[in-house]
């Protein structure tokens, strides 16, 4: 095992950190992630696989505290934080990252957004908390993410707890010696599987409402004096070791200081609504018909991919429900050679999952491993495509439209939010919510956003 005490490392580096800290480049992307989530929470109120949460949590909580984005409805802080993270991850847009991070905006915004407007905090603190949830997921996943999900763990349930608990836990000024054991509870609630990327299942969108959760529960716990194992992260027993045999944690410590706070910067904001690990090959196979290629024109479409991909995302070819149809390489991109768009409405549409024409033509898709797919370039696609008079075309894309290397312009980021919110507000309602995310380290409460993302 390694030698660093690394959980605790990682409580005092959380617990000391200021929002003076922070760079300006730093608190502006942070701003523009709080903005994406936002818009997808607004979306995701609006959709059917997330009711059943809703529904839970209305008929259970008793305490009218926190805001249900999208809702008139106010329950108590852990249960706002668990609907609307339901909501932020409900639709296969919310941002991931290079570092083995998940998707941490669905991680770190709703449980900032329940504390903070609980407390009365202000933008600064609201926007600190967030940073260091990214950061400490970053940290953890760079370490674990890959030996786990080669297992077949669901990186943002088993990451997740962690961001969560440092978000709440930093939001509530825990002392380092709470925050170790806030770290230390929330490792007892890491769990999920990717059988969803097998056969579907809606349940992939409550990964980041059980950790979130859970993660707001460890921290409010650690605050009553509850103790935990202080070598969760380093431990014979503890999360690395017991999920990804992995027997060095010490680099989730590494390098704690101004270098390590570009995690928020590094995030990737998704301009599709599927895994992440198809978006280079749809904006292959989207060059590729720049140049004329059409559906009845094809004979076979191989793919090259980072070896993951075979499984995550290359083992449905016919969904049986929208989940399905997201982690389909074969759906996505029979769908962009047909329809031209990657639309989440196509992605809902059971006519288009059993289209004879998609269907036909998603079964010439095979999805092959590139080992050379890794690193900074673990994303990446080459897409081949065999006419049926023999003749090739191939297109190959390193890097995700809206990753540092190739990000989205503001324009795109705010034609994306307002596509989302609009689901659920107006105009004038979403012009209202830009504004404020745009001035958040001036805002006094974090309340005062709660309440613009309500529908009355």
């Amino acid at each position: 095992m390694g030698n660093r005490p690394v959980t605790r490392e990682l409580a005092k580096y959380i617990v000391e950190l200021k929002y003076e800290d922070l760079p300006l480049e730093t608190i502006q992307a942070t701003k523009e992630a709080v903005l994406d989530q936002i818009g997808i929470m607004l979306m995701g109120s609006t959709l059917p696989w997330t009711q059943p949460s809703y529904k839970v949590i209305r008929e259970l909580s008793s305490k009218a505290e926190c805001t249900i984005v999208g809702t008139a409805t106010r329950v108590a802080a852990p249960d706002a934080a668990f609907v609307n993270a339901n909501f932020g991850h409900s639709c296969e847009f919310d941002d991931s990252g290079y570092d083995g991070g998940a998707h941490p905006g669905a991680l770190t915004v709703p449980p900032a957004l329940a504390i903070a407007e609980r407390e009365h905090l202000g933008g600064p603190d609201f926007l600190l908390a967030i940073v260091l949830g990214y950061d400490t997921m970053t940290r953890i996943g760079r370490v674990v993410s890959k030996p786990i999900l080669d297992k077949g763990f669901h990186h943002q349930s088993v990451v997740g707890p962690f961001g969560a608990a440092t978000t709440a836990g930093k939001l509530l000024g825990l002392t380092e010696h709470e925050m170790v054991h806030a770290l230390s509870i929330a490792g007892s609630h890491s769990s999920g599987t990717m059988e969803y990327d097998q056969r579907g299942g809606e349940v992939k969108r409550i990964h980041s409402s059980i950790p979130v959760r859970a993660g707001m529960m460890a921290a409010l716990l650690a605050q009553q004096g509850l103790t935990g194992p202080e070598t969760i992260l380093e431990g014979l027993r503890g999360i690395p070791h017991v999920y990804g045999d992995i027997s060095d944690s010490d680099p989730i410590a590494a390098d704690l200081g101004p270098e390590r706070w570009h995690a928020v910067q590094g995030r990737i904001v998704k301009p599709f609504p599927t895994l992440g690990t198809l978006h280079t090959s749809i904006q292959a196979m989207a060059r590729l018909q720049e140049q004329h290629l059409r559906p009845e024109d094809v004979d076979q479409i191989d793919v090259w991919v980072n070896p993951l991909t075979l499984s995550h995302g290359g083992a449905i070819y016919q969904p049986e429900d929208t989940i399905g149809a997201q982690f389909s390489m074969a759906f996505s991109l029979a769908l962009r050679l047909i329809k031209g768009t990657n639309y989440l409405q196509d992605y809902m549409d059971p006519t288009l999952w059993n289209d004879p024409e998609i269907v036909a033509l998603g079964k010439r898709v095979t999805v092959h491993a590139d080992p050379c797919m890794i690193g900074e370039i673990w994303f990446g696609a080459r897409v081949q495509v065999t006419l049926t008079d023999g003749a090739q075309m191939e297109a190959v894309e390193y890097f995700r439209k809206g990753s540092p290397q190739s990000p989205l312009t503001e324009g795109e980021l705010l034609v994306k939010f307002r596509g989302l919110a609009s689901a659920a507000l107006d105009e004038s309602e979403i012009q209202k919510i830009i504004e404020a995310v745009g001035h958040l380290e001036q805002l006094e409460d974090v309340a005062d956003l709660g309440r613009m993302l309500t529908k009355t």
